[in-house]
């Protein structure tokens, strides 16, 4: 399925204030990749000269700034707004765009990094080829996070609509296709807790996660899908939502 990134900058864009507020989960993942960066790269100071790409609030890029201090940032995201919710210093320079097609220069980066974005993309295999020609031959490290199959299997169950999440698995394989060496593969399932099906849909609405289709609800769909949403993931708190965040974080070959 072919993304509508129109309506992605558009919804995300809407909502940045309440995402930076409502969005724990992701704000959680970024910081559970920071700490694998900091477990995982032996040589902080070496890294020079880093991108991130959908940095959204800067929810990861906070953390690249701490972790990283002597680097320099492109940071990247779809929505131009974007750039009012990030660090203001010098060594960040934004670039708004659809990080799909982020123009990587050959070689150039010490360190590449994703949160919470690659899920919308088109043609992660081609991305992430991408990503590792943009990596400097001595080591460079992608390190990304997106969400795997039972990702809002709620929402696809009710509503027969989703995104065509990957596998760790066909991730950590991408990887490896790339000429990239995989260093840490890991995933988790949580389920947070809503009064109703209606706060579901008002949470993804004011996370702007819910740029699958631009459609309208009518009263009759909202009622059935309330109805079908409580029959089937009713808890005694409250009705449940799914997230299955996957990290992943590669580091390029030594050249030969």
């Amino acid at each position: 399925m072919k993304h509508d990134k129109n309506l992605l900058q558009r919804r995300f864009g809407r909502h940045l204030k309440t995402y930076d507020t409502l969005a724990v989960v992701q704000r959680t993942i970024a910081g559970r990749l920071a700490e694998r960066l900091e477990r995982l790269v032996e040589r902080p100071e070496a890294v020079r000269y880093g991108v991130e790409i959908g940095a959204g609030t800067g929810f990861l890029t906070r953390h690249l700034v701490r972790l990283f201090p002597e680097a320099e940032w492109v940071v990247n995201d779809l929505v131009p707004e974007s750039r009012h919710y990030l660090p203001q210093e010098d060594k960040i320079r934004f670039e708004a765009g659809d990080g799909e097609r982020f123009p990587f220069d050959g070689g150039a980066y010490d360190l590449i990094a994703s949160a919470s974005t690659v899920q919308w993309f088109d043609d992660l295999p081609g991305f992430i080829a991408r990503t590792a020609a943009g990596l400097r031959s001595e080591s460079g490290v992608l390190a990304f996070s997106t969400f795997g199959p039972e990702n809002f299997r709620e929402i696809a169950r009710t509503t027969g609509q989703g995104l065509d999440y990957r596998t760790l698995a066909d991730l950590c394989g991408h990887c490896r296709e790339a000429g990239l060496e995989v260093l840490a593969g890991e995933e988790w399932t949580e389920q947070q807790l809503y009064p109703t099906p209606i706060d579901v849909l008002r949470h993804l609405r004011l996370t702007g996660v819910n740029a699958v289709a631009a459609e309208r609800w009518t009263h009759s769909r909202l009622r059935q899908f309330e109805a079908d949403y409580r029959t089937a993931f009713s808890t005694a708190e409250g009705v449940t939502l799914t997230f299955h965040p996957i990290l992943v974080v590669a580091k390029k070959h030594r050249a030969s």
